[in-house]
């Protein structure tokens, strides 16, 4: 198990995402979007990379995290770099 990941939680549909920082098995609601139907799930991603950032972490450094959609059997989960997060999209290799 990973010691300190994310979890971004919500979908397209609702609008809503919810951003939970993991750090040693114990969770931590980071932020709320509400009422994007459109771009919450780049923008919640953005907002771990500020975090991350605003924390002292460098812009090479990775971060695993999993996409939950409720109702969805299989979550993806990524590990990006901080400047991934930053722009919201993967970077292509």
């Amino acid at each position: 198990m990973k010691n300190h990941f994310f979890t971004i939680e919500g979908d397209k549909e609702s609008g809503r995402y919810i951003v939970i920082e993991w750090q040693n098995g114990n969770s931590k609601n980071l932020f709320e979007i509400e009422g994007r139907l459109k771009g919450g799930l780049k923008e919640a991603r953005q907002m771990i990379g500020e975090y991350l950032l605003k924390n002292g972490h460098s812009l090479d450094k990775t971060i695993w995290h999993q996409c939950i959609k409720p109702g969805r059997k299989n979550n993806p989960s990524h590990e990006w770099t901080i400047d991934e997060y930053l722009m919201g999209v993967p970077l292509k290799h």
